[in-house]
């Protein structure tokens, strides 16, 4: 019963489905209007030439300004700060705030599935919010790239869920990480997340340090995120990477952030032109809304196919089904283009293991108390996918620097809205890992909501399987160079990967 309930808790917190303290209802079920080239679901091939998308009225030219490193405060850091040893890495930790005024957006025309909107900048009002930089602390051992994730705020504060799923391969590769606090509860909740009492956002945990941040309202997080990016680009004020030389910028966000920068995509990159490529990460079939409670917005969307950016979706098994009603991602699917890649993750879930331990020792680390995810954690889903993570920024900052696209990876096969699995329990399609090809478990992103679960395979069908330890280590290794060879994991993950290749005690 407690396993189940802290399930159930967490499930609440981590989701990005619920409603945020703004008023926003990423949520709702809405139409689904299709284009004029395919029914939901479409997988037509596309032009691979990228038409201009300058054509729509710009937004507002950022004259944000940036001010720090920040130092003051009673909790004697960040929020959010990282429980990795970053000096470690040779990197450190810094805070800047972000002031200026943002602008809402409302659509110019009716919104499709194929992605291509067309919007208009709407209401402008003041900002102050606030980015939170890991940077290497040698300039010279910075690779060029800056990564910048939009904080999920599904608990009422912010989180960094895709640095918790990719720190080695951003700290060892020397991109520069920030997060963006882009959205307003994690900067205004006063009441407490799914997190315990203690979890607030950022003015009420710390007034003196946050209590000059101020932001308007969810409608206006797109120009925020925006801006965001244009300050680093081109800051105003203090330079929080001085010295270094930046060559492209990346925009990443898992979950409910991965629903915003669907929107955030289709709509107002070409306006913005901030980014540089993006990684999508857990999203279902469709976006956020534009303003709070609006219904515009379809319940399945594609990414749109005219980008002048590179765009990789990251889809677990528990995004294909298991989050909002109505936006199953298989409806969503779209062939691949020289622009937008999808890889769907056999055997991974939502929020599986390793993120929820890595989520565990920041929030004990961060808060004066926080929701017990001890009992959780070893029922999750245990499978690959911060391993084909690392891969995905590996092949997504390549493919914005110098133009080649990743591999192209089947779909986990589905049919009548379920997963097709095989005789063990483990998905059919998708990216196939040795913890998938060579199972010692069943691992799935279903069961227990979002978490998944990890069933071991019984004795019996391990013996058949396996008859000794060097057959089921022969095939690992074998499944393992496979997966190096089509470039879904990498080959300085190989040592760590095989180190979990361990057959059960049968």
């Amino acid at each position: 019963m407690a396993i189940k309930l802290a399930v159930l808790v967490f499930v609440v917190c981590v989701s990005g489905l619920a409603s945020c303290a703004s008023g926003d209802s990423d949520s709702d079920a809405v139409p689904i209007p299709t284009s004029a080239s395919g029914e939901p679901g479409d997988t037509s091939t596309t032009s691979s030439s990228i038409p201009s998308t300058t054509s729509q009225p710009a937004a507002p030219a950022s004259d944000a300004t940036l001010s720090g490193p920040i130092a003051a405060g009673s909790r004697g850091g960040p929020g959010t700060a990282t429980p990795v040893d970053l000096a470690a890495a040779g990197y450190v930790e810094e805070e800047f705030f972000l002031s200026g005024e943002a602008t809402s957006f409302v659509p110019s025309g009716e919104l499709l599935i194929d992605g291509k909107w067309d919007v208009v900048a709407d209401e402008a009002a003041p900002f102050t919010t606030r980015m939170l930089v890991r940077r290497p602390d040698d300039a010279t051992v910075f690779s060029g790239t800056v990564l910048v994730e939009w904080f999920n705020v599904s608990s009422n504060v912010d989180v960094d869920v895709d640095f918790g799923f990719a720190s080695d391969e951003i700290l060892r590769s020397g991109d520069v990480w920030v997060g963006v606090s882009a959205q307003q509860v994690g900067i205004t909740s006063t009441e407490g997340g799914d997190f315990g009492v203690d979890a607030l956002g950022l003015r009420a945990w710390d007034p003196e340090r946050y209590g000059d941040l101020e932001h308007p309202g969810d409608a206006y997080s797109y120009d925020i995120f925006s801006q965001a990016g244009h300050a680093l680009r081109n800051p105003r004020g203090t330079d929080p990477l001085a010295g270094y030389d930046v060559e492209q910028i990346l925009a990443m966000g898992e979950s409910q952030s991965a629903f915003r920068l669907l929107t955030y995509v289709n709509a107002v990159h070409p306006l913005a032109e901030a980014y540089d490529g993006f990684l999508i990460h857990s999203r279902d079939g469709g976006g956020a809304p534009l303003v709070a409670g609006d219904d515009l917005v379809p319940s399945v969307s594609q990414v749109r196919t005219d980008l002048d950016v590179p765009v990789l979706q990251l889809v677990t098994e528990t995004d294909l089904f298991g989050l909002r009603p109505g936006s199953a991602f298989p409806d969503a699917r779209q062939a691949d283009t020289d622009t937008v890649r999808t890889w769907e993750m056999a055997g991974t879930a939502h929020a599986d293991a390793h993120y929820l331990a890595s989520l565990y020792a920041q929030g004990t680390q961060n808060f004066d108390s926080f929701l017990d995810l001890t009992a959780v954690i070893p029922v999750a889903n245990s499978g690959p996918q911060r391993w084909i993570v690392n891969a995905a920024l590996n092949h997504l900052r390549a493919w914005a620097a110098e133009g080649a696209p990743p591999p192209s990876a089947d779909p986990i096969e589905t049919n009548g809205g379920a997963i097709v699995r095989d005789e063990h329990g483990n998905a059919l399609g998708g990216i196939r890992t040795p913890a998938v090809e060579v199972p010692t478990a069943t691992l799935t992103g279903e069961g227990t909501s979002l978490i998944g679960s990890t069933t071991p395979l019984t004795p019996d069908v391990l013996a058949e399987l396996y008859p000794t330890p060097a057959d089921y280590l022969t095939a690992y290794e074998d499944a393992l160079e496979e997966s190096i060879s089509n470039g879904f994991i990498l080959e300085i993950d190989a040592e760590a990967i095989l180190d979990e290749a361990l057959l059960p005690d049968s």
